[in-house]
């Protein structure tokens, strides 16, 4: 055998030796154990990573969500002050009716943003500047239903001193409503969003009162001043009857004429009444009155309707009228209101005569 075959047997054996070294190494236990605990460790860590930007993510896009269902509350909500201002500062050729009708919208408007205000589930580190958000909707849900009465009334009254007071304190809860928001919600929550690291997602302001002085008591005395002035917002009391039908005949009754009406025990009349004027009306008594030839005293029933709004009719049901004899003509008074200070009554009765038969 030459050196050099010598030398690559030694070669060759040698491999061969680190590779039964390697192989014994890798089926050592202890090296398997820890390059799985190391397999498990970077598994660990990837998914925390993945779950902590999923959990980031879900954060973010909880945040945004509730940031941008105020940015819609709170601009339908300033669409209202826009309306009110307008209202306030520029009527033009507005009734009575007209500003009944809006102001009670906004009511029923600011009402029900309140309410999706309550109802608005903020994220945890939100929920103390959330209650100022809640609170800024009921301070404008109050002070629009305080505003509706004082304001109505204050174009009744000639001396608008003690009313003005009480449109001033609605008008001033509207303010209130923007400096609670601003001062309490709008930094409370701005911070809260740049701890988190929000990004892209802004707390939107608000202006109910785009005009602040009607806050004030003098401005507040201009501008009903000026709404008195105008012909269309003049009070006027007013009810009319329109209609009366006996029942359960369904026979309706009209002042001058004579009607036969049978003789039942379920006898009844409802009476139709309108408020014709453009001011809310309260307790209007409807009155129906029987006179027969052969009785001394009249049967008389009143009912009152206890609230009636411009435009709007009722019907008023009179029972226990006890038919007068029969063959007999009747005399029938039917009249509705007059309520305070109503100047046209020509409306409201009617007369008629009934004869009542088998």
């Amino acid at each position: 055998m030459s050196p050099d075959d010598t030398d690559d047997s030694f070669v060759e054996l040698a491999d061969e030796e680190a590779k039964r070294t390697d192989r014994r190494g890798w089926s050592d236990p202890r090296l398997r154990y820890v390059i799985l605990l190391a397999g498990i460790v970077v598994v660990v860590l990837v998914a925390g990573l993945l779950i902590r930007n999923a959990i980031r993510s879900s954060e973010a896009a909880g945040y945004k969500t509730y940031i941008e269902t105020v940015t819609t509350i709170i601009s339908e909500s300033d669409k209202v002050g826009a309306g009110l201002t307008s209202l306030l500062l520029k009527p033009g050729n507005v009734t009575r009716k007209d500003v009944q009708a809006k102001l009670d919208q906004y009511i029923q408007t600011s009402e029900q943003l309140n309410q999706r205000a309550k109802d608005l589930k903020a994220p945890s580190a939100l929920k103390e500047a959330h209650q100022w958000f809640a609170a800024t909707m009921q301070l404008r849900a109050r002070g629009l239903a305080n505003l509706e009465p004082s304001l109505m009334n204050a174009l009744e009254v000639q001396d608008i001193e003690v009313s003005s007071d009480q449109v001033t304190r609605a008008m001033q809860l509207l303010m209130l409503s923007d400096v609670a928001y601003q001062e309490f919600f709008v930094d409370r929550a701005t911070a809260v969003l740049i701890e988190k690291k929000i990004s892209g997602v802004t707390v939107p302001t608000t202006t109910f009162l785009t005009d602040t002085t009607l806050a004030s008591k003098a401005k507040v005395k201009e501008v009903l001043t000026t709404l008195k002035s105008s012909g269309g917002l003049q009070a006027v009391h007013g009810v009319t009857l329109l209609k009366v039908v006996a029942l359960p005949a369904n026979v309706e009754i009209k002042a001058g004429g004579t009607y036969n009406l049978i003789s039942n025990e379920k006898l009844s009349f409802k009476i139709t009444v309108e408020n014709s004027g453009n001011m809310t009306e309260k307790d209007v008594p409807v009155t129906f009155r029987l006179q027969a030839p052969s009785s001394t005293q009249p049967q008389l029933k009143t009912e009152k309707i206890a609230e009636i709004k411009p435009g709007v009719k009722v019907d008023v049901t009179i029972t226990g009228i006890n038919p007068s004899p029969y063959g007999e003509t009747a005399l029938i008074r039917v009249e509705a209101g007059p309520v305070p200070n109503e100047k046209i009554i020509e409306n409201n009765a009617l007369e008629a005569n009934v004869i009542f038969t088998l």
